[in-house]
This record gives C-alpha cells, sequence and structure tokens, in this order.
C-alpha cells in the first residue's frame, strides 16, 4: 500500500508542478506583451493560459516527471545521512529537479525552451514551483495512522 501512496504523491506533485510551471510561464509572457503596449482583455488572458497548458503539457510532463523522480529518490537516500536537512529534502529536491531539467535543457537546445524561465525571475519561480510539487509529495507520502 505504502508504494501506491508514494506513486500518488508522484504524480500529483507532477500534476501540480507542470501546471503551476504552465501559469507562470503563460503569465510572465503576458506580463511581457503589456509591458510592450499589446492590450489582453482578460478572457484572452485566461483562455491563453489554458491552450498553454494544452501546448506544454504533453511535452513538459515528462520531462517534470522524470527530473521530479530522479529528484525524490536523491532525497530519500540523503535524507537519513542529513537529518539536519531531513524536513526540507522534498522540496529541495523538486527545485533542484526543476533547475536542472531547465538547465539541460538549455544546454542541449543552445536555448531556453520555455520562455517564462528566461530573465532574472524566471528561473526563481520555476524552482519555487518544484519546491511546491516537493513539498506536496512530503506531505502526501507520509504513512498515515
Amino acid at each position: 500500500m505504502r508504494i501506491v501512496r508514494i506513486l500518488t504523491s508522484w504524480l500529483i506533485a507532477v500534476i501540480v508542478t507542470t501546471v503551476g510551471i504552465s501559469v507562470i510561464h503563460s503569465l510572465r509572457i503576458q506580463n511581457e506583451l503589456a509591458e510592450l503596449g499589446v492590450e489582453l482583455p482578460f478572457g484572452l488572458r485566461v483562455s491563453t493560459i489554458g491552450r498553454d497548458l494544452a501546448g506544454l503539457a504533453p511535452t513538459l510532463g515528462p520531462v517534470v516527471a522524470i527530473a521530479l523522480a530522479i529528484g525524490f529518490v536523491i532525497a530519500a537516500v540523503l535524507r537519513p545521512r542529513l537529518p539536519a536537512l531531513a524536513w526540507i529534502a522534498y522540496p529541495l529536491a523538486g527545485a533542484a529537479a526543476v533547475v536542472t531539467a531547465l538547465v539541460a535543457m538549455k544546454y542541449s537546445y543552445d536555448i531556453t525552451p520555455i520562455a517564462g524561465a528566461r530573465g532574472t525571475l524566471g528561473l526563481p519561480l520555476f524552482a519555487l514551483v518544484g519546491a511546491v510539487g516537493g513539498w506536496i509529495f512530503a506531505w502526501r507520502s507520509k504513512t498515515r495512522g
């Protein structure tokens, strides 16, 4: 039963992280367009978030899934060896996994494939979403009862 809880927790973390990255990406691009003077009505902004998610999820989801799986396994191995950091192991793993995946894509393709990750705010925001995914995994995968 524990393996089902772990896999379910991982899947929820993947979904939350993927959706979070997509929404932040969409909002950052919309903000940049608005700064250029492009008028974006509220309805268009909302529908664009949905279209961006539909477009990004098929490729972003598997990348996030693999990155979080690797990060969470590493965190599980390191937690007993670093007891002072055990409480934050999975959020750190989630953040590091997202950043590592983005950096690997940057060096593999010589571009930042997710435009919302560009700039001084992009990568930290995406790392924060990865940390939220890690926190959700840690919270959901705890032994209950």
